[in-house]
């Protein structure tokens, strides 16, 4: 029997991360399951320096747990009184959380807002925030990120060519190739036109829900017309790009039917499985407005920049926790630079910090993985984080009303249909009402 409660004891500490000491109800932490063993020992090194500081033991025994954080906040919600003290959640979870009373807890601590303001990309600094009662407060501390960015085949396309879809077209001609196969069609994985903006000074008129207002959404400016304008001579050109066939995209970059394929993360093993060590790996490519794409205020010569939802996981707080002067204290030392640092060497986490790519040593290891958590971070500069938290519908009228289909319309130009400035204008007016009412225009 004792054999028994001692490795069942063991277990439950495998399981769910159990430092520290103290007789209350431990300080609960809901983590990626990914992340479980790197948290526990940053707990315990925390616990440890506490005690060295204050001279006396932490009050209270600490619990990392894993949890899926794609699912995190609706478990939380579930059972508030059970949820964790901190946990993970996706930035667009945030509306949810913070609906009527909000369930979590505004962050006060002036060292960690500092914080939260001198480390992230203005990208994350906008998607972290809710209104309540009329106020508006910080909520969340970003540490893991992500974002789309490109990878290409070295066999055909060098490092060069690879800046500029020009130069990724001219070696797909030139091979007989096609430049690019997107991985899917929807409105995240199709987005690198949508989001766009103009190198020089990073200039977009578009707006999606700007400001967590669902009016607050344009796609009839100049530049968006000449994008699409250019992105139609790409996805019309016999060596340009493409939706992917039923073979599926890995295929048609293994067969090198294609020559670059947009992808995040999640993409990485099965880009690598289909290309092996000609895989490369960069931000999305650049491109330049022709005389046939100009239209309005933008020249030809115009450089823009693919753009990407860049997207973070951060932590937040139980509102009213028994542990609450405690946590803000932790979420300094876990979302700290040097600990996102080792929690990308040890736990393969994309760190949210926005110099990583230059500041993290571990990102000049000339491996493919350092390639790809690099571009990821050097894309948050020509990225905007989802803006879908602030309400549900957001997600519903953006991805699931047919917008995407109607964007994939235009740039295939099928029977000539969207050949005119008036066609294509008409086309993003439905698409702007569908995102501001989930309704075509009357």
């Amino acid at each position: 029997m004792k054999k028994f409660m001692v490795l069942a004891v063991m277990s439950f500490i495998l399981l769910f991360g159990v430092v520290g000491c103290g007789s209350a109800s431990p300080l609960l932490i809901w983590v990626g399951a990914e992340s479980v063993d790197f948290y526990s020992d940053k707990m315990e090194e925390y616990l440890t320096d506490y005690t060295d500081i204050n001279g006396e033991e932490f009050p209270y025994a600490v619990r990392v747990v894993g949890v899926d954080s794609s699912t995190s906040a609706a478990t939380f919600l579930d059972d508030t009184d059970a949820g964790a003290d901190i946990f993970t959640v996706p930035h667009d979870n945030l509306g949810k959380l913070i609906a009527g009373s909000s369930a979590i807890a505004p962050i006060q601590s002036a060292a960690l807002l500092n914080q939260i303001n001198v480390d992230n990309p203005q990208s994350f600094l906008d998607v972290i925030k809710g209104t309540v009662t009329g106020v508006e407060y910080t909520f969340g501390v970003p540490y893991v990120a992500q974002s789309l960015i490109l990878y290409y085949n070295k066999q055909f396309v060098t490092a060069e060519q690879a800046q500029t879809w020009e130069g990724i077209w001219a070696a797909a001609k030139t091979a007989n190739k096609y430049a690019l196969t997107i991985t899917a069609t929807d409105g995240f994985n199709n987005s690198f036109l949508l989001l766009a903006s103009r190198a020089s000074d990073h200039y977009t008129s578009l707006k999606l829900y700007e400001g967590g207002i669902q009016e607050e959404c344009y796609a009839q400016g100049d530049d968006t017309i000449s994008v699409l304008k250019w992105g139609q001579r790409f996805f019309t050109d016999p060596h340009g790009a493409k939706a992917p066939s039923d073979s599926g995209w890995e295929v048609e970059l293994s067969d090198a039917i294609s020559l670059s394929t947009i992808g995040g993360a999640w993409h990485y093993e099965a880009a690598k499985s289909a290309l092996d060590t000609n895989l490369g790996i960069a931000i999305l490519p650049t491109f330049t407005i022709t005389g046939p794409d100009a239209y309005g205020t933008i020249a030809a010569g115009t450089v823009f920049q693919s753009g990407t939802f860049a997207d973070t996981k951060m932590f937040v707080m139980k509102k009213n926790s028994e542990k609450a002067e405690y946590l803000e204290d932790i979420l300094v030392f876990l979302s700290d630079k040097d600990v996102q640092e080792e929690s990308f060497e040890q736990a393969a986490n994309l760190p949210a910090y926005k110099n990583a790519s230059t500041e993290f040593s571990a990102f000049e290891a000339g491996t493919p993985e350092a390639a790809l958590a690099k571009a990821q971070v050097e894309m948050f500069a020509w990225g905007i984080s989802q803006p879908f938290g602030f309400n549900s519908r957001f997600n519903t009228f953006f991805y699931s009303k047919g917008t995407p289909d109607l964007i994939l319309e235009m740039l295939e130009n099928k029977d000539g249909t969207f050949s005119t400035n008036q066609a294509i204008i008409h086309q993003l007016i439905i698409i702007e009402s569908l995102w501001k009412t989930g309704l075509r225009p009357e």
